[in-house]
């Protein structure tokens, strides 16, 4: 797709939104912000954002998208094109991931996307490379896109398994939280390994029983995004886990994990997947954090 893009509008100006902003400002695009906190917008409103922008970026918290993808259909022109591209890891209700929300939310002529990887927002602020995988509904996009992003040193690829990615995103913030429990426990980095292992075999499982590519896990959606998240401390879904092994977690707090645990127990059974059916019974049925060791060790 031939395009002269100058400006991109991202929609949530958070910590990933904002580093996602400044890295392509200075790869020398415009960044227009819409978020629901005034002092971080630079528009008024989705719709102004929409109607400015032909690439916009979706940053907000899973739960958020819906109701964003509302206000994106009521500033919709038929004759306008567009692609709206995800960047929240997570489902809706009933395991809904998030290409699916946009497919059932989005007029027919705004083509989607969704972007996965390690690209933690610290590090990309910090101006350190970060990497993704890229789905889109219309490929034409991608290559003027990578170039933008590799500029602002984010170095994509492109995949054609979009709802593979978004599973394998949406269940490596549920496995975050597992490596988060096992530094809680002080197990150290060979209990990490092994169930690193598990981990990427079980999500081929899923993937498999969700009808999509089980190569999928092996990328960067899936264990790139991993190990990312689950050997470090900047994941918000990992120090929930670890808040947990250490008994100081907050019942009240809310996550993209989280939230894909309770929606996937009701949507597989989970005795099939014992990395997260052990997760499970930990964070919503008050086993011992220390049921972990016992996996590891079988």
């Amino acid at each position: 797709m031939e395009s002269n893009l100058t400006q991109v509008g991202i929609i949530g100006a958070g910590e990933l939104g904002r580093a996602l902003g400044n890295a392509l400002t200075r790869a020398q695009l415009q960044v227009l912000y819409y978020d629901r906190a005034a002092n971080r917008s630079t528009t008024g409103s989705i719709e102004d954002l929409v109607s400015a922008c032909e690439v916009l970026l979706i940053c907000v918290s899973s739960w958020e998208v819906e109701g964003v993808l509302k206000q994106i259909k009521k500033a919709a022109h038929p004759s306008v094109k567009r692609v709206v591209i995800t960047c929240s890891k997570g489902v809706e209700r009933s395991f809904i991931t998030m290409d699916k929300l946009l497919r059932e939310r989005l007029p027919n002529n705004y083509d989607i996307g969704v972007l996965y990887g390690p690209m933690i927002a610290n590090e990309i602020e910090r101006e350190r490379p970060a990497y993704g995988v890229l789905a889109l509904s219309n490929p034409s996009w991608f290559m003027n896109l990578r170039a933008h992003f590799a500029q602002a040193h984010i170095h994509v690829e492109l995949t054609n398994d979009m709802h593979g990615v978004a599973i394998a995103a949406s269940l490596k913030n549920i496995y975050a939280i597992g490596f988060g429990m096992l530094d809680g426990l002080h197990l150290g980095l060979n209990s990490k390994g092994k169930m690193a292992v598990m981990v990427l075999a079980e999500m081929k499982r899923i993937l498999s029983d969700m009808h999509a590519d089980v190569r999928t896990a092996e990328g960067l959606a899936g264990l790139g995004d991993i190990l990312s998240t689950g050997f470090g401390d900047e994941s918000f879904n990992y120090r929930i886990g670890k808040s947990l092994a250490d008994r100081i977690a907050d019942e009240h707090i809310r996550s993209e994990g989280l939230v894909a645990l309770s929606e996937l127990e009701h949507h597989v059974q989970l005795k099939h997947y014992p990395v997260a059916g052990t997760i499970d019974k930990i964070v919503f049925h008050y086993a011992d954090p220390r049921t972990l060791t016992v996996l590891l060790s079988t």
